[in-house]
């Protein structure tokens, strides 16, 4: 093997490689991979070569009537049944002006749908063979005359073996897409996105992205609209506020929140941009951003608790071309990467989010180029209408013409600042849907500010909606017109600049919370409690011992909230495709030893659907440095929903060398550690579901066995007696305590607050 190192294209390409092996191989395995006959020559009388025609087997008969056709083709499926293990189906094609009616059949061996796909091919096979038949026998008598002196004979287009699988077709102009194409468009472009992720895990650099996944990918159609992806489009206020004359080639590179409506919410997300063109055709956008490890500014990791503005958080990049026309542009990226700590790992990040991006732009080349532009765009077209039709039937049934209120607190802004409240208003006239934030405190001094991105809250309220309605409705930017947003300007949604934004996580955590506890009303039984509240970061950099730099950023993790279907999960992010930074990977690359990762036992709100722990994570320090820590949820409970109670809060220490143990503030910047201390971060749990009076007494034991619930609170929150020696449930005990428990308790509300470490921050009103 060559010692050579790899670059990045060439990395990506050596991946691409191997999922085209894997996937050829499978589509082989399963006998989906189109083919073609071997194409005859045959010769004629007096060695005059006749034309070379494909045999039109059941395999490749699509690709048959689209080389033949074009758009002039179209099928239906007008019957199928099923004989024991033979599937029949009768099938009507219309080409070239003929129409001819068939059946065809297809053995039964494991999946319906490929028999059904086989036997409505074997159908179009033998209705091409009539039409062919009748084609050929009117062209014989009006069979064109080659020029004088050419002696090769006209010749029809023909497939060869090397063309791929296409199994849908072009859309005719005036006629809707077809069922199949849309679905074969629908599920590339899903695993277009995938596939652009997976680029991305594969050559970053940083923990933050390779590991935690802290990355949002996208891809939208020309207008900017989003068809696949995370966070909702950003597109059109990118090129609203900079004008730019794009080309294929260009990359687009950003990241000051201010320049772009808040698409990107603090400037430690860098988002790169890619127009898409096909035959010089602007056909849409593949676009990524992702956590950079540190961008400059006073503190490693360039999220300052105590930034008074954005001036004091680090570079802020505005749109530009990093890319023109494909030529690199070198002193942009010099600047940039002058301004951080971390400039290889920066670059490496850079390049992979490119690298993913342009896999993006090439995989909707291809769907373009499989199935024709203006097919693409009918697809996309339908794509967004059809989840705005889903999103209206939504609306209609789950939100009330009654405006609702709801609101929580985000408990400071680390700079003495606080608690800032967050209010929403909601309710529906027809159709659409209105989301009030008046009443939302003003923006902070501190860096809790979140400017919160339009298009981003109506992708949020989707996300809600949909997982919790109907988890089946593609998820994109279709439904946006049915919602409308007030968010009061200067507020800490909507601050005005310079204001600092670097922790923003929390009141980004905190509207969950809040739009939870809004659309709860109508319908509460469908609604979840309050979740951990925040994103918990913890920052730890210094100089090792051998002069090698070290600087990790880690985001921990809490309670998930108690649910209609369940429990909440125990140690989970907000963001559910965010992963842990395994602790093996941590040891290895910096200087430090977890010493203990463990749920926190009680914190965890009880209810019929008991809410998540929090996580407890104990690191010993091995070099001397300074640490960060950003949290919230230190003062204000996760509320608990109808009945269910609230989870405990955060809370972080410093233990030192000679056994000092000191308290820390949710939000702390310069912390000074030496080899020996240990900082212990406890992360807030999640608000409990229902009445925990109705949990069954079996789950009640089992939590208590994998010490998840004392034996405490096991009798004291949910009525259940267990013999401390075996941990057995006293059936007729518990039984006895429950209506003991029911008789005196009064009735449960709807939401609990619980008892608040300073002021009463919670609250609901109508």
């Amino acid at each position: 093997m060559s010692n050579k190192s790899l670059s990045l294209d060439e990395l990506v390409r050596a991946n691409k490689d191997q999922f085209d092996r894997i996937f050829s191989h499978q589509m082989q395995q399963t006998n989906l991979q189109s083919g073609f006959e071997a194409i005859r020559s045959e010769t004629g009388v007096a060695g005059e070569t006749r034309p070379v025609v494909a045999s039109a087997s059941d395999s490749n008969i699509v690709n048959i009537l689209n080389q033949q056709y074009g758009d002039d083709w179209s099928h239906e499926l007008i019957e199928h049944t099923t004989t024991g293990n033979e599937l029949r189906v009768v099938c009507r094609l219309q080409a070239g002006g003929i129409t001819q009616t068939q059946s065809g059949t297809a053995q039964v061996s494991g999946n319906i749908g490929i028999a059904v796909q086989r036997a409505t091919n074997n159908a179009l096979a033998q209705c091409y063979a009539q039409i062919d038949t009748a084609s050929s026998s009117t062209a014989k008598k009006q069979e064109p005359r080659s020029p004088v002196g050419d002696a090769t004979p006209v010749r029809a287009a023909v497939p060869t073996a090397a063309m791929p699988l296409q199994t849908g077709r072009r859309a005719r102009p005036g006629q809707p897409i077809d069922a199949v194409t849309l679905d074969l468009i629908e599920n590339a472009l899903r695993n277009a996105r995938h596939e652009m992720d997976a680029v991305l895990f594969r050559s970053a650099m940083s923990p933050v992205i390779r590991e935690q996944h802290d990355e949002f990918s996208m891809i939208t159609d020309p207008k900017g609209r989003m068809i696949v992806g995370q966070f909702g489009s950003y597109v059109a206020e990118m090129l609203r506020e900079n004008r730019f004359d794009l080309a294929p080639g260009d990359i687009i590179l950003q990241s000051d929140p201010y320049q772009c409506g808040g698409a990107v919410s603090h400037i430690n997300d860098w988002l790169v941009l890619i127009p898409i063109f096909h035959n010089d055709t602007l056909v849409g956008f593949s676009s990524m951003f992702g956590h950079m490890m540190d961008v400059g500014g006073p503190a490693a990791g360039s999220m300052p608790t105590t930034a008074q503005s954005i001036f004091g958080e680090g570079i802020r990049i505005p749109p530009i071309k990093i890319y023109d026309r494909g030529q690199l542009n070198q002193a942009a990226l010099d600047l940039v990467l002058n301004n951080t700590r971390t400039p290889d790992m920066n670059y490496s990040d850079l390049m992979a989010i490119i690298a993913g991006s342009r896999t993006g732009e090439k995989r909707v080349i291809e769907i373009c180029q499989r199935f024709g532009t203006e097919t693409y765009f009918q697809a996309c077209e339908e794509l967004l209408l059809r989840t705005n039709r889903a999103m209206r039937q939504l609306i209609v049934q789950n939100l009330s013409t009654e405006p609702k209120s709801f609101e929580d607190y985000v408990d400071d802004d680390g700079c003495g600042n606080g608690p800032f409240k967050l209010k929403l208003t909601v309710w529906r006239e027809g159709e659409d849907a209105y989301f009030d934030w008046t009443g939302t405190s003003d923006q902070a001094p501190g860096p809790i500010n979140f400017y919160l991105h339009e298009g981003m809250f109506k992708m949020f309220i989707g996300v809600y909606m949909i997982m919790a309605f109907d988890p089946q409705i593609l998820l994109n930017d279709g439904f946006y017109d049915l919602i409308h947003v007030k968010m009061p300007k200067g507020s800490v949604l909507q601050p005005e600049f310079p204001a600092a934004l670097g922790c923003r996580t929390h009141a980004l955590a905190r509207q969950f919370d809040v739009l939870g506890g809004a659309l709860s009303h109508n319908a509460p039984e469908m609604a979840t409690a309050a979740g951990c509240g925040s994103s918990p970061h913890f920052l730890y950099s210094g100089v090792a011992s051998d002069g090698a730099p070290f600087q990790l950023m880690e985001i921990l993790y809490g309670g998930i909230p108690g649910r209609p279907l369940g429990d909440g999960i125990d140690g989970h992010s907000w963001w559910p495709l965010f992963e842990n930074i395994p602790t093996e990977y941590l040891e290895t690359y910096f200087p430090l030893v977890i010493e203990s990762y463990t749920s926190i036992c009680d914190s965890g709100g009880a209810g019929k659907h008991r809410g998540g722990n929090g996580v407890e994570k104990i690191y010993r320090i091995l070099e001397p440095g300074e640490i960060s820590i950003h949290d919230d949820r230190h003062q204000s409970h996760p509320w608990g929903i109808l009945g269910g109670k609230p989870g405990a809060c955060s809370a972080k220490w410093l233990v030192q060398g000679d056994g000092g143990r000191k308290p820390l503030p949710s939000k702390v910047d310069h912390v000074g550690v030496y080899p020996g201390d240990k900082i212990i971060f406890q992360t807030a749990g999640a608000g409990g579901w229902g009445d925990p009076l109705e949990r069954d007494s079996e789950a009640v034991q089992k939590d208590v066995v994998r010490r998840l619930v004392t034996i405490e609170v096991a009798r004291e929150a949910y009525g259940v007696v267990l013999d401390p020696a075996t941990l057995q449930t006293e059936t007729k005990e518990t039984e006895a305590l429950r209506q003991r428990i029911r008789s005196t308790r009064g009735v449960p509300t709807v939401f609990d607050f619980g008892k608040q470490v300073k002021g009463e921050l919670g609250s609901m009103t109508s």
